[in-house]
């Protein structure tokens, strides 16, 4: 038997084994695979992936929070401010509601037929004018329509007017063909009528009197 081939393969066998075991790390069998088990590798590890990435994952999903919770703050800080610069809208008018029972029709009764006296002074000189006029009535407004004998002419004239009370009316007679104004304030006495006119000529006052008014037939 040769010795130098054994020798050979003895050195050979420890070549191999000594940079194993040189190395900062150690071989551990775990069943069938073979680990190789390296200290400063499992620290590295541990730092990138332990305690100190939990914590650092940790403060970073702090200051995100922290970022969006100053984002959340500043759109309700734009929200109001928007809010107080908006124009306050004007409450809408509540309209008044009106009763129709509330219309009441006046007590007194003026449709029909009228002869009216005016007295009339102008240029200090008293004349006397005979008005035949139909009175229509709604409600509190007045309508109507005749003559104003003048000088034994019939001139047609129209009226409109108002009761402002039940004793009271205002009437404004006016001829057809001319500009020419009766404007009278009367006071309603039982079935008759009693007051003061004015005559405008052209729009300007052209003589005033006293006026009695009762109905035809009575």
């Amino acid at each position: 038997m040769k010795i130098h081939p054994i020798i050979c393969l003895v050195l050979i066998a420890a070549l191999l084994t000594i940079p194993a075991w040189a190395s900062c790390g150690t071989w551990i069998i775990r069943g069938n695979t073979e680990y190789h088990y390296d200290a400063e590798y499992e620290n590295a590890v541990k730092s990138s992936t332990g305690h100190a990435a939990a914590l650092k994952s940790g403060s970073t999903s702090k200051e995100e929070a922290n970022d969006q919770a100053d984002v959340n703050a500043s759109q309700m800080d734009a929200a109001s401010n928007e809010t107080a610069k908006a124009p306050k809208e004007d409450p809408l008018p509540t309209e008044t509601v009106i009763n129709e029972q509330e219309i009441k029709e006046p007590v007194v009764d003026l449709k029909g037929d009228w002869k009216v006296i005016l007295n009339t002074v102008i240029d200090g000189q008293n004349t006397q004018e005979a008005l035949d006029l139909i009175l229509i009535q709604t409600n509190d407004r007045l309508q109507g329509y005749g003559n104003v004998l003048k000088k034994g002419t019939d001139i047609p004239v129209t009226a409109t007017g108002h009761i402002a009370s039940n004793d009271s009316i205002s009437l404004n007679v006016k001829q057809v063909e001319q500009d020419r104004d009766y404007r009278l304030e009367l006071a309603i006495i039982e079935e008759r009528m009693e007051g003061s006119y004015k005559i405008y000529q052209d729009g300007s006052l052209a003589g005033s009197g006293n006026i009695t008014a009762s109905k035809s037939g009575i």
